[in-house]
């Protein structure tokens, strides 16, 4: 059976004023792949997640899904249907922000449903049903009717990893998911990334946690300044380091859990 690209980043640059973010990068993400991307910060890892999903609008390049170009910033001409192709894109990949980003003034569930009734059209019927069973895949089937204030972190960003579920994605983005959470918070929202990981789903990390990189991930990116610097599966980035700036960060970094 013939391997297939789901997502395709080529020569991506993104500039904030005479910042340049990105310089260039390249990305390739098969079905069923788990990449993670490390570095430091500022290295433009999250730019990069935000890229994708046309959260950030790139500045050149172009991104293709299931091998369809859907944005193409090479030529300087505004194609018509970039705005259809986005909202597809957005349909077809979710995103889990450091944050959580829930809705403050809706329940746990209402959070989840919201984006299958208005982006999808799913009857509430169909979506709450939905929704339960997502929530109880991440462990909060007793938390339905609670408002996200009365949630602990690593609750809340497991609802928000439902929230992402709930829209039968076909790429989940992690940026970050669980640097807002104190250790004992974080190894709850670890547990569900990792059984995401055991059921064949693609998924792109930007991470600061080596252990869980090094565990779930297919292929490891190494980002520094604005560049891909190195690539490689877990032994290679973390056993056969080729360039001294991604050794030096592997010594910056705890790896007292590996």
């Amino acid at each position: 059976m013939a391997v297939t690209n789901t997502l395709e980043l080529i020569n991506i640059h993104k500039s904030y004023g005479s910042l340049e973010v990105l310089k260039g990068v390249d990305l390739s993400a098969q079905t069923g792949q788990i990449i993670s991307i490390i570095g430091s910060s500022g290295s433009g890892k999250s730019t990069l997640l935000r890229c994708i999903n046309q959260l950030e609008e790139i500045n050149q390049g172009k991104i293709f899904f299931n091998d369809s170009l859907i944005i193409n910033k090479d030529q300087n001409i505004k194609n018509k249907t970039d705005k259809k192709n986005i909202l597809d894109l957005r349909k077809k990949v979710s995103m889990v922000f450091q944050q959580f980003n829930l809705w403050s003034h809706m329940t746990i569930l209402q959070n989840v449903i919201e984006a299958p009734i208005s982006v999808l059209k799913m009857k509430k019927s169909e979506a709450t049903a939905l929704g339960i069973k997502m929530l109880t895949q991440v462990g909060l089937s007793d938390k339905l009717k609670e408002y996200p204030a009365n949630l602990s972190g690593g609750q809340q960003q497991r609802a928000a990893i439902a929230r992402a579920l709930a829209m039968s994605p076909e790429i989940i983005l992690f940026d970050e998911p669980t640097s807002a959470l104190d250790p004992e918070l974080e190894s709850e929202v670890v547990s569900v990334i990792k059984e995401l990981a055991s059921q064949d789903r693609t998924m792109i990390l930007v991470t600061h946690d080596m252990k869980l990189a090094k565990e779930i991930s297919d292929y490891i990116l190494f980002m520094d300044d604005g560049i891909i610097l190195e690539k490689g599966t877990p032994n290679v980035i973390f056993n056969n380091t080729k360039t001294d700036r991604l050794k030096k960060f592997l010594e910056s970094v705890s790896f007292s859990n590996t």
